[in-house]
């Protein structure tokens, strides 16, 4: 041990501030590790099958729990791999945990349920591509990464934090 081990083991409660800290890392590690667990398990349940879902689809929020987990599921899927990659790219500042907000949640399922039914032309005409990125997506954007929107507090450097935290 070097003189300096020496001074920091012998300084008046400089090794129990270490091994608290220590301590915390440890159960910070265990957290991230079950929260990610959490997610793999929620993103990878199978959604509900489309023929047992009703002709028309219900706002996430009215769902029974057991529907609502697939469906989150379903809007996970289509958040990172189809809307995070079109729209918002690796530059946008984006809340890694925002399945945690209930704001963004409502908010994105619902552009999800417009864009299923307003990307079918056959169904709402030429012009459905263009009504869902004006009247849906960008509201919608615009809101989730306004100053006083569901990401506000988790935009800066050190990420996603519950509102009101």
């Amino acid at each position: 041990m070097t003189y300096t081990d020496d001074r920091v083991t012998t300084e008046s409660g400089l090794t129990d501030r270490v091994s608290l800290l220590q301590n915390a890392m440890h159960k910070l590690g265990a957290d991230v590790i079950r929260l990610q667990t959490q997610l793999t398990e929620i993103a990878t349940a199978a959604p509900p099958k489309q023929q047992e879902r009703s002709s028309t689809s219900q706002f996430i929020f009215n769902l029974s729990r057991e529907e609502y987990r697939g469906e989150l599921a379903a809007l996970v899927s289509w958040v990172n791999d189809f809307l995070m990659p079109v729209y918002a790219g690796p530059a946008t500042r984006w809340c890694p945990s925002w399945w945690e907000h209930h704001e963004a949640v409502g908010r994105l399922h619902a552009v999800r349920l417009a864009y299923l039914e307003l990307t079918d032309t056959a169904v709402s005409g030429p012009s459905g591509p263009g009504v869902w990125h004006r009247d849906h997506l960008d509201p919608a954007l615009d809101r989730l990464f306004a100053s006083d929107g569901p990401f506000a507090d988790c935009l800066g450097p050190t990420g996603h934090h519950p509102r009101g935290v």
